[in-house]
């Protein structure tokens, strides 16, 4: 299997379990803290759509997410972000519905790039010290990170007295 097809099937993966992590919280669940936890559900569902910022990139597509910027980390931050107008918080189901609005948008930009692609040496900012700073290392570490949030959520899940998360399709 091609590094792109692994990458892929780790973007599918994460596509499932962000929504069967969030399924069945409320958003007033979602406000909440849990388990001495600082970031709530909310932020963290928000967090990795902005997240996905770094695979639309990567895949070469524009995306529009008007309070994104809720939910950024001030290392990984553009200038865009920062310079992006207030608007309100949106529910935990704004969140998921623009989440299932640009997934299959970044994938058929993810599909596209290509092998020798994958393999170019980039520079750009990055939250890890010494990792592979070619284009599929970052889309690694995207991967990665949208593993981890799962994971924070599924923390949630069980604090806030919900089953565990199901790994099939809803």
């Amino acid at each position: 299997m091609s590094v792109k097809n692994i990458l892929l099937a780790q973007y599918d993966l994460h596509g499932v379990l962000y929504n069967n992590v969030i399924a069945g919280i409320s958003d007033e669940e979602s406000n909440q803290t849990v388990a001495g936890m600082k970031n709530t559900a909310k932020w963290i569902a928000g967090h990795m759509l902005w997240d996905q910022g770094i695979l639309a990139k990567i895949g070469g597509v524009k995306l529009d997410i008007p309070w994104a910027y809720h939910f950024m980390s001030k290392e990984g931050a553009t200038e865009d972000d920062l310079k992006a107008p207030k608007c309100e918080l949106p529910t935990l189901q704004m969140i998921r519905d623009k989440w299932q609005e640009i997934l299959p948008v970044i994938r058929n930009g993810l599909e596209g790039i290509s092998n020798d692609q994958l393999e170019q040496q980039i520079d750009t900012r990055h939250p890890m010290y010494k990792f592979d700073d070619t284009l599929a290392g970052l889309w690694a570490y995207a991967n990665h990170h949208h593993a981890y949030s799962i994971g924070q959520l599924s923390i949630f899940r069980r604090a806030l007295g919900k089953g565990a998360m199901r790994y099939a399709n809803a």
